[in-house]
């Protein structure tokens, strides 16, 4: 057995490989370690980035049926 070890600084293109990897018959096992802390305080763009990960598959607006008059709502609870 040849163990090979790779190191990626970007998560969304480790995890990509990762699941590349997993499809490769002749390979025996993909083990995936995380070296940056989850309790690390990650940027602003990197928090939107993995919110809109995650609601990606929501059904987030499903119970606007007229946008337009949401987002004046929307805007007139400011003034």
């Amino acid at each position: 057995m040849t163990t090979i070890k790779i190191s990626i600084r970007n998560r969304r293109d480790a995890n990509m490989l990762y699941r590349m990897l997993k499809r490769i018959p002749f390979i025996d096992r993909v083990e995936k370690e995380d070296l940056q802390s989850k309790d690390k305080d990650t940027g602003q763009v990197d928090k939107i980035k993995n919110l809109l990960t995650v609601m990606a598959g929501s059904d987030l607006f499903k119970n606007i049926t007229n946008p337009i008059t949401w987002q004046q709502d929307l805007r007139n609870e400011w003034e």
